[in-house]
């Protein structure tokens, strides 16, 4: 009210404005020049360049080793469609990568930029929304969701990472972000850059085959070689100084010779926890969730037992779930017990985690940048550790259980391996000092573990492409997955079975064109309380398998007693 007297008076004038909402803008970044080029960048930039002048459209697949600079070619093929007034969309796997990926486009082209992913507030998201939409700003960065972004003009689409399956909605409205890149830029006649050290075989084989172009950058962006890597065989190596078997006296060494050279550490061990499992010593029943078919994983610092897939939690020291006794063991190694271990081991070292229970939103950039600081000598953690992060003063990677991947029950297992490692060892040696990768397996022979430690990925590609040309699997077969839960297990094996008595009907499978491979319990029988059946469908042809597809979606549209049913293109996840 006084201040509206005063505005009555002219003292000044009252106006509404829309706050707008920047919540990665909150510091400054230093303006940075572009740097020069190595001849491989160069090359990529300029072949970018002349498919944006054409405005015929292309897609890319930028083939480059870790450290190699990719980036950089993001940055200016992003400049080159700008400055001739067209709009740029830069996809990552991860919320933790946007941070550092804005902070270099900001030091690039200032804050005309907006963000978008799902750790936004509503606010946010539609403060930035609105930007774009208007035409305020168009440049977008974020995570897969923002492959909708109303980006008017589009003249180029980034997808960094694009092997990763981060990139597929695995619930509700499916689709793989990636693909949907490719065909957004192909309707737009934009230029798609599909970016990664460890492409996907399906991008790979587009690649080979013509239908994408393959850019290489084969040196790092330093022309610091790659680390060299040393498998330790686990069966035949005996623990170090903390006794436990995954963490080996060659690690434990290697770790000592870092400390003591004021490097900086990661290790990578993709199991969230204190143990991943408890097990009664008195009846052997290892402690599982009442609603998923799992078992349940310490968490130390929470005081709980915890299901990974529903959050059921329950308190530490509850007795047996079978037989009532309190005397419980653990089993197993987790993030939480690992960084015990360490702090307990080196003492005077400093040890961070980074994983989901730790670090979630901008908790995640904090920890990297307190590495980047160099207010941490030793980085834990899961998934999260092997993702694009550029963190110079990282000259150890270790891995502490590198076949773990490999038991999954997922034809993409060994490719999923060969990726992670690889990632991983990525992070080692990027800046002055040389790196060293020391990875521990039980299965030092393994072809994923071998081209890893080889930095091949021709070696990978190699072995894996003939196991899947001959098995029909993707990318030289197309595959849809159909899945069925209910609260009952029969009712959920009724109903699978009646979907796939309705593809086993049509004429794609009767003449052989399409395979039905099920229907049979999923590998993780039951999550949430719903107990989860599932089958194939695989065919070398597309439409025939589409054509199968359809008329298993039209009967599941038609109600199913108990039960509920999805059709899933092109699967990602196998579980």
């Amino acid at each position: 009210a006084a201040l509206g007297r005063r505005a009555e008076l002219g003292l000044f004038t009252l106006e509404e404005r829309e706050v707008e909402i920047y919540p990665f803008f909150s510091s400054g970044v230093e303006p940075h020049p572009p740097p020069s080029l190595l001849p491989g960048q160069s090359e990529a930039v300029d072949a970018i360049n002349l498919a944006q002048r054409a405005g015929t459209g292309a897609t890319f697949l930028l083939h480059g080793v870790t450290g190699s600079g990719k980036t950089e070619v993001y940055l200016r093929a992003i400049a080159d469609a700008r400055a001739r007034g067209q709009g740029a969309l830069l996809l990552v796997p991860e919320i933790a990568l946007t941070p550092q990926l804005v902070g270099r486009f900001r030091a690039r082209f200032g804050d005309d930029i907006a963000v978008l992913h799902s750790g936004l507030s509503e606010k946010e998201w539609t403060s930035m929304w609105h930007r774009l939409r208007s035409g305020a700003v168009t440049l977008a960065v974020g995570a897969r969701s923002a492959i909708f972004a109303p980006i008017s003009s589009i003249g180029i689409i980034v997808v960094d990472e694009e092997h990763d399956p981060s990139y597929k909605q695995e619930d509700g409205f499916r689709y793989n972000a990636r693909d949907l890149a490719v065909l957004r830029a192909h309707r737009a006649g934009a230029v798609c850059i599909l970016g990664s050290a460890t492409p996907s075989l399906e991008t790979f084989q587009l690649a080979e085959t013509g239908k994408y172009r393959r850019l290489v950058l084969d040196v790092r962006a330093n022309e610091q070689a790659l680390p060299p890597v040393e498998i330790v065989d686990l069966a035949r190596t005996g623990a170090g100084p903390s006794r436990d078997p995954l963490l080996s006296i060659i690690l434990h060494r290697a770790l000592e010779k870092c400390l003591a050279a004021e490097g900086q550490a990661i290790l990578f061990l993709n199991r969230r926890g204190f143990s991943p499992s408890v097990r009664c010593k008195s009846c052997e029943h290892v402690q599982t969730c009442p609603a998923c078919s799992v078992s349940l994983t310490e968490h130390r610092r929470a005081g709980a037992l915890r299901c990974h897939y529903c959050d059921y939690a329950q308190p530490l020291g509850t007795a047996c779930q079978k037989c009532g006794s309190l005397d419980l063991e653990l089993l197993g190694l987790g993030t939480e017990k690992l960084e015990a271990t360490l702090a307990a081991s080196f003492p005077a070292a400093r040890v961070a985690r980074l994983d989901r229970d730790v670090a979630t939103g901008s908790g995640v950039e904090s920890v990297l940048d307190r590495v980047r600081r160099r207010e941490v000598d030793i980085l834990v953690g899961t998934q999260m550790v092997t993702k694009g992060h550029d963190l110079p003063g990282v000259t150890l990677v270790g891995v502490l259980l590198a076949d773990q991947s490999l038991c999954f029950p997922d034809f993409r297992a060994a490719e999923r391996t060969f990726q992670l490692l690889t990632q991983v060892a990525g992070r080692a040696g990027r800046a002055d000092k040389p790196g060293t990768v020391v990875l521990q397996t039980f299965q030092p022979h393994a072809a994923a573990i071998i081209a890893a430690q080889q930095h091949s990925f021709a070696m990978f590609v190699e072995s894996e492409l003939g196991f899947r040309r001959a098995l029909g699997y993707s990318p030289f077969g197309k595959l849809v997955a159909v899945r069925v839960d209910a609260p009952d297990e029969g009712a959920s094996a009724r109903a699978a079975t009646l979907l796939a008595s309705i593809a086993m009907a049509s004429e794609p499978v009767r003449t052989g064109r399409v395979e039905v491979l099920g229907p049979a319990p999923a590998p993780i029988a039951r999550v949430r309380s719903r107990f989860r059946h599932r089958f194939l469908l695989k065919s070398a042809e597309r439409r025939q398998v589409r054509q199968v597809a359809l008329a298993v979606l039209a009967r599941i549209e038609e109600g199913l007693d108990h039960a509920r049913a999805f059709v899933d293109i092109d699967p990602v996840s196998m579980l």
